[in-house]
């Protein structure tokens, strides 16, 4: 089989599976927990560390936010059978780089990664998702260029696949839609947020022998918990959140 053929086929394995398979990047995890010791030992420090790794994850969140918020009913889907690309956008964050919802993946979960400290972790981390999502860009790629042909290139042309050029920003098509971008991502939002508790979790399990939340942590918990369960459902029981085209 042609190499480009092959990359192309099993990347589109990989997008049907993206949902799940990143987890696997997580493996080292447990290794990781292990020879975890607070800077200096001092819990203050760690905490200092922990924000900035929250603000990355935000950062990540933020790429996506900007996706959800503009884009049109039919593209930047959680499809996973088969590639849906009604119109081929261009403008707002897409005029930056072709894959800004996995460059908000990548900063998602960089956030997690970067929670214990460990260079070689974090390195594993960029290595892997690149090597994983880059055929799954590919194959996205290869359905654009057959279904929207000069218009793809034209686009692909002037426009990076992953780090941003800010000289291209162009204004998004349609207006911001809050709706839309709170029932697209609140799912994302609140993942990212069960996986730092999940993470403060285990740093304490590994530094101070116990499973304990602070104060400031179950707030966090409960509010995001209030907000899961009261947009799950607007989601499923009104159409607060649904939007003509979008």
């Amino acid at each position: 089989m042609e190499l480009r053929k092959h990359f192309e086929t099993s990347g589109q394995w990989l997008f049907r599976w993206r949902s799940y398979l990143p987890a696997f990047l997580l493996l080292p995890l447990p290794w990781v927990v292990s020879n975890f010791q607070r800077p200096y030992g001092q819990h203050d420090v760690h905490e200092t560390w922990v924000f900035f790794c929250i603000a990355v994850t935000g950062l990540g969140l933020l790429i996506r936010s900007l996706v959800a918020g503009f884009v049109p009913r039919g593209t930047s889907g959680r499809n996973t059978k088969e590639q849906v690309a009604t119109s081929l956008n261009t403008t707002g964050v897409y005029s930056l780089c072709r894959h800004p919802l996995y460059l908000g993946n990548f900063f998602v979960a960089l956030g997690w990664i970067m929670f214990f400290q460990n260079g070689w972790f974090v390195t594993f981390y960029i290595m892997t998702f690149w090597l994983y999502y880059e055929r799954i860009m590919m194959t996205e790629e290869a359905f654009l260029r057959e279904k929207f042909g000069k218009d793809f290139l034209a686009w692909a042309d002037c426009t990076s696949a992953f780090i941003p050029n800010f000289k291209n920003w162009k204004q998004p098509a349609l207006k911001l839609s809050l709706r839309t971008l709170v029932r697209r991502e609140y799912l994302t939002f609140v993942g990212a947020m069960v996986g730092f508790v999940v993470l403060e979790l285990l740093e304490h399990w590994q530094a101070d022998g116990q499973v304990i939340l602070e104060p400031l942590w179950i707030i966090l918990v409960a509010l995001t918990a209030t907000a899961f369960i009261a947009v799950r459902s607007l989601h499923k029981f009104t159409r607060v959140l649904a939007e003509e085209g979008r």
